[in-house]
């Protein structure tokens, strides 16, 4: 007797999923970044220096944010998860409002640790729920509609951190933008759930998720993989360096307000990034119809465009000119978003999704934002000394130069796409 084929159910409507995910994702990113925006009034106030800046931007939040996504990722294979994302949620907005209630370096670095804490649940289980809810067809976009939670996280911290820290100052910035997310939670708890609740009896469900170790050995057998998470992890060191310290090179370098940098910031960081991140997903989508392999082409036009352009923007004078070339950047920098997660997530089984994602988010995490913006601070502090005697504002040429160099990493991250690009097909056919 033949198999009856039945078409998976999903108990959420897909696009009211992926509407909440977007929003959970959105404050994310909103939450993980609003300390870049308040660094100015952070480093007067506290007495930090840019490399303690760039430790609590980036290496306070990544360093658990990295080694505790794959852990509860293994639970997420197991376990209902919406409900870990609820938690998580819910964790690292209570640990952002804390952070207003710092008085020095460790006490703020202590929170931002509890930020990564609660962060790390966040992103593995969306990208392995959105796989399941969407087809392969339109993963990519999917996931780059997930994904435009960082432009737009970014664009709404900036905006709005940048506010209300001039206006009301920098811990009530911390308080008021993490308590929306206490509400959110409730939501995600209450609304969304899991398409294997309904999908008990499935074989595939019943069936036990492979081992870490197994998991490990079959994504480092696909070169693809392996490509495909340096260049990314590559590109966000770049690209949260410059995050991290786009505001301050505005602030010292034109003279502008907290309020002004900071909408530059979020005109640059998010609708730019916006942008490159929806198109990115749209482009893939279509051009992998054709040739599988402009699932890693895309991405590495990207990215080669955006090293001059970068590089070009912080040597200019007036601030319209560096706001409008770090936009395009933006654009072509954030192509390679969503097609990475999206092909990540095509290239393992629905039992090792979350995982996979984790392990990218790993290095990306734990290299990217670990190591970017403490290493552009290190630069800038040293490009300062250096700069001290000959120039007007060292603070400002320091930075400059700091950024400058920082950018250059795109295009190492666009030669680990092309590199991806050479297996890309046949690894994807191996999961087919």
């Amino acid at each position: 007797m033949a198999r009856r084929v039945t078409t998976p159910r999903h108990p959420t409507d897909p696009r009211l999923a992926l509407a909440i995910l977007l929003a959970v994702y959105c404050f994310n990113f909103i939450d993980r970044t609003i300390v870049s925006i308040l660094q100015e009034p952070l480093k007067q106030e506290l007495g930090l220096s840019d490399t303690q800046l760039g430790l609590i931007s980036g290496t306070a939040f990544a360093l658990f944010y990295s080694t505790l996504g794959v852990p509860i990722a293994r639970i997420a294979e197991r376990v209902d998860r919406p409900r870990i994302i609820a938690i998580a949620l819910a964790t690292w907005s209570l640990m952002t409002m804390l952070c207003g209630f710092a008085t020095n370096f460790a006490q703020l670095f202590l929170c931002r640790v509890g930020v990564g804490i609660g962060e790390a649940g966040g992103t593995p289980p969306a990208h392995a729920l959105l796989s399941e809810i969407f087809p392969p067809e339109r993963r990519a976009t999917a996931i780059s509609v997930y994904s435009l939670g960082v432009p737009l996280g970014i664009l709404f911290g900036a905006v709005a951190g940048g506010a209300i820290g001039e206006a009301l100052g920098w811990r009530i910035a911390f308080m008021l933008v993490g308590a929306p997310g206490l509400i959110l939670a409730v939501i995600v708890f209450v609304v969304i759930k899991d398409p294997r609740s309904v999908a008990a009896t499935d074989r595939a469900v019943a069936t036990p998720p492979p081992s870490l170790p197994q998991a490990i050995t079959y994504l480092a057998s696909r070169r693809s993989f392996i490509h495909l998470t340096a260049g990314i992890t590559v590109a966000s060191t770049a690209g949260y360096g410059i995050l991290a310290f786009t505001a301050p090179f505005l602030m010292r370098q034109f003279d502008m307000g907290l309020t002004a940098a900071g909408s530059a910031t979020g005109l640059v960081s998010g609708l730019a990034a916006g942008t490159g991140t929806l198109l990115g997903g749209v482009l893939v989508d279509r051009a992998m119809r054709r040739d599988r392999r402009f699932g890693a082409w895309i991405p590495a036009a990207g990215l080669m465009l955006a090293t001059p352009l970068s590089i070009t923007a912080y040597m200019q004078g007036e601030w319209i000119a560096v706001v409008a070339l770090l936009t395009v950047s933006g654009v072509a920098q954030f192509l390679y978003l969503g097609p990475t997660y999206a092909l990540v997530q095509s290239l393992v089984g629905a039992r090792m999704r979350a995982t996979a994602s984790a392990l990218v988010l790993l290095t990306v995490n734990l290299v990217g934002l670990g190591i970017g913006p403490p290493l552009t601070g290190w630069l800038s502090d040293h490009f300062m000394s250096v700069q001290a005697e000959g120039t007007a504002d060292p603070a400002a040429a320091g930075l400059r130069i700091a950024l400058s160099l920082i950018a250059t990493l795109y295009l190492w991250g666009a030669c680990h796409y092309l590199l991806a690009a050479r297996h890309l097909a046949a690894d994807l056919d191996r999961a087919d």
